[in-house]
């Protein structure tokens, strides 16, 4: 049990790949990072969606986190789920314009945020436009924290 340990070594509150999966699933949202031109630090809360085991977000051509991406792919991942942790993927992004691939990633959001019948229908007007782009994050790095045990 993690309570015998000392708690500057967070080593025993780390997640298996299966936990670390577990959060991705279950978050809401998450938190991507990306740095601005003149080197600031930028966190922003967008949704996520798993397909066929990869993580992707989704962006526009008009915000300044895509033209980051462009310009240094490079990029954080937070995710929380209360009662369970975090993660944080470090690794990079690939954007792509495909619309096939940005149809997936809207279907995969849409099921997972429960929009059916003539809201999907609208939810689509709205969000698959040709200025949205899909990007793929590849994992170098996980960073998580077990917060189950925790147990005292």
């Amino acid at each position: 049990m993690a309570s015998d340990q000392v708690w500057e070594d967070l080593n025993p509150f780390r997640m298996d790949q299966d936990a670390i999966n577990e959060v991705i699933r279950k978050a809401p949202g998450c938190t991507v990072c990306y740095t601005k031109r003149d080197g600031q630090p930028v966190g922003v809360w967008v949704s996520h969606a798993v397909i066929d085991g990869e993580l992707y977000v989704t962006t526009t051509e008009n915000r300044g986190k895509t033209a980051s991406w462009r310009r240094d792919p490079r990029t954080s991942v937070t995710f929380a789920v209360p009662g369970i942790g975090s993660v944080t993927v470090l690794g990079r992004v690939t954007l792509s314009d495909d619309p096939a691939l940005r149809h997936s990633f809207l279907a995969a959001l849409a099921d997972r945020m429960s929009i059916q019948g003539d809201r999907r229908v609208q939810w689509f007007r709205h969000m698959d436009t040709e200025g949205r782009v899909t990007g793929h994050i590849t994992p170098e790095r996980y960073v998580s924290f077990d917060e189950r045990k925790l147990a005292w």
